[in-house]
């Protein structure tokens, strides 16, 4: 393993941008955030955060992230919108089954469907009409499938009023796309396509807000005492715009933040 003069740095990858390398040394931040939607605005809170060295995995914070969310807050994490670093099946499998947490996320362009279900990407009555996904059943570990009541060819269907009703499929078939909340489902799309941008564009407002891409973090441990304050700075920023009618007045409050922020270590 190669050693860097920055106390605890790997070699990690990064989101893909245009004029950047794909890798990067120092340490990441993983953070857990609450979406909330306050007077028509999108606001994402952060709740936890993990700072550690750029070449450990995401996904091994998210079953911590949960516990603590659960443990010293008092809060049950329903649904997990995360990026491409938390494409794990048995992951995903694992926090449906012990923490009723489904996990979010798109999917490579290889990763197909089950051959049965590859037009639609999910259950087809006998007619070849897609049906409903009706919901996850916890207990059963089964998705249930309902015939569509407002499509426009099932009125002209021959078995039209005789066909089955229900269909049930496990989770098993495929974790990526009959996870607890199927990947095709309007509400799986929505999330992915209008939240998770709203979350790294979050991350990319922390770094300009902040100022944090002006700072040279050269341990470990002092990314972290930053990580933590960047998200006490977020929350309070958060706070003083749901408090605050202009602008003007939120602008002063992001330079006094700014202000404590930049401070020197030797």
């Amino acid at each position: 393993m190669k050693a860097y003069s920055a106390k605890g740095a790997a070699k990690g990858k990064r989101t893909k941008k245009s004029g950047q390398s794909p890798y990067f040394v120092g340490y990441k931040k993983h953070t857990l955030r609450l979406w909330l939607k306050v007077k028509g605005k999108n606001l994402m809170v952060p709740l936890v955060s993990f700072i550690a060295p750029a070449n450990i995995y995401e996904g091994d914070f998210l079953n911590s992230m949960i516990r603590y969310s659960n443990n010293e807050l008092s809060l049950h994490i329903d649904i997990i919108v995360g990026d491409m670093g938390y494409i794990s099946s048995e992951q995903k499998m694992r926090l449906r089954r012990q923490s009723n947490t489904a996990v979010l996320t798109r999917v490579r362009e290889n990763m197909q469907p089950p051959k049965e279900y590859f037009d639609y990407g999910c259950p087809e009555c006998p007619e070849g009409i897609p049906l409903c996904w009706d919901g996850y059943d916890a207990e059963t570990e089964m998705h249930c499938y309902t015939s569509p009541i407002d499509h426009h060819t099932c009125d002209t269907c021959w078995p039209h009023g005789n066909c089955y009703q229900e269909l049930y499929v496990s989770p098993s078939i495929g974790e990526h796309h009959f996870g607890m909340i199927p990947l095709h489902t309007k509400l799986s799309q929505r999330l992915l396509q209008k939240i998770r941008p709203q979350v790294e564009r979050g991350f990319e407002n922390d770094k300009n807000k902040l100022y944090l891409n002006r700072f040279f973090v050269n341990s470990l441990k002092l990314a972290k005492i930053l990580g933590h304050l960047s998200d006490a700075c977020q929350i309070l920023l958060l706070l003083g715009d749901m408090k605050t009618n202009t602008k003007s007045k939120a602008k002063k409050m992001m330079k006094r933040l700014n202000t404590q922020m930049t401070f020197d270590f030797y």
